[in-house]
């Protein structure tokens, strides 16, 4: 499908004015769904500027609308029906011209008071939107309105609205390695207000849980840690997934592959807490997580050797870091041949 509109150059105020955006954030459906999705993908330039403008549209709660000129002439051909209808002593002394052209300047009135306060709603500016970084070195904790909690890894990024009152559903956008921690919010009666984390070519439908999400350039992870949390691909709209705890998801964007496993997910969150003590962790368990978080293959010598456990604090803070402590911890060597690790026991000099 294709639309006249050049959306490359579009700003905040440009999508809220635009009747196809309108209509996908407010009806959405399989099509503008479609559409949108693949395009907020393809132009990452302006994921900023569509959250603000959906932010701002989703927030709105006025219901004026401005009357079509078949709608004016209408309402104007039943308005002086009725006034020629009255008895003649009755009528207005103005002659029908007169009576006329005070109709229409009365229609538009109030097109005119109608299209200024739609004008004047529409351009108002979007609502606020709060952007945090994460520190270069190290973790930063945020609280986000609802009092929810994001940890965020070094140089990731979270954006949302900074008021979510009234709002349908609450919404982030993340960009790098983030761990939340999300409260249920119910009024009454009510369905918890649903929570979304727009994550690459990825959303997630979370409730009341706990999971991390890594997003980079080649592959999103999610794990979950408790709760239940749905996924859903922009690229694959009906392929949702259904994530238990312990569940990891790998999505890769370039050739639109998801992959899904059992891991222990406590493992998948530990660089939040740095120096966190780790209870009888496996090798075979630190080799499936440096695969799934640094992209290696990793071949450890022989099953026993895989089956050693490590206690105690796990530093994951870079790739030489976790490497060093591994080979340490478990008295291991540990050889790197272009993308592959290679851990055995240390050979006695």
């Amino acid at each position: 499908m294709e639309f006249p509109n050049d959306y490359d150059h579009y700003d905040s105020n440009d999508f809220i004015a635009d009747d196809y955006f309108l209509q996908w954030v407010k009806s959405p459906d399989a099509a503008s769904e479609a559409f949108w999705q693949h395009w907020i993908a393809t132009h990452p330039h302006r994921q900023e500027q569509v959250a603000a403008a959906r932010a701002f549209i989703i927030g709105l709660r006025f219901n004026e609308t401005t009357p079509s000129p078949a709608a004016v002439e209408a309402a104007l051909q039943r308005n002086l029906a009725m006034l020629e209808a009255l008895p003649q002593d009755h009528q207005p002394v103005v002659k029908q011209k007169s009576l006329r052209k005070v109709w229409w300047w009365a229609a538009a009135a109030v097109v005119t008071g109608v299209m200024a306060l739609a004008g004047r709603q529409l351009w108002l500016k979007p609502a606020a939107m709060i952007q945090y970084s994460g520190l270069a070195d190290g973790i930063r904790k945020i609280t986000l309105p609802d009092n929810s909690e994001v940890i965020l890894n070094a140089n990731a990024a979270i954006s949302f609205r900074k008021d979510w009152s009234g709002a349908d559903q609450r919404e982030v956008w993340l960009k790098g390695e983030a761990f939340f921690d999300i409260k249920q919010v119910k009024a009454g009666d009510q369905p918890a207000q649903a929570f979304i984390v727009h994550s690459g070519n990825m959303d997630i439908d979370v409730l009341g849980t706990s999971f991390n999400v890594k997003e980079g350039s080649a592959f999103t992870n999610v794990t979950l840690n408790t709760g239940k949390i749905k996924i859903r691909f922009s690229k694959l709209p009906e392929t949702p997934f259904y994530l238990a705890p312990g569940d990891f998801v790998r999505y890769s964007a370039k050739d639109n592959k998801i992959t899904k496993k059992r891991v222990n997910a406590d493992l998948y969150a530990v660089w939040k807490e740095e120096g966190r003590q780790l209870q009888n962790v496996t090798l075979k368990e630190m080799a499936v997580y440096i695969e799934d978080i640094y992209g290696y293959h990793v071949r450890i010598s022989n099953s026993e050797l895989a089956q050693e456990k490590l206690s105690g604090g796990l530093r994951v803070k870079d790739e030489h870091l976790l490497l060093e402590t591994l080979a340490f911890a478990l008295n291991v060597q540990i050889d790197k041949k272009a993308d592959t690790l290679f851990i055995q026991p240390k050979t006695k000099k």
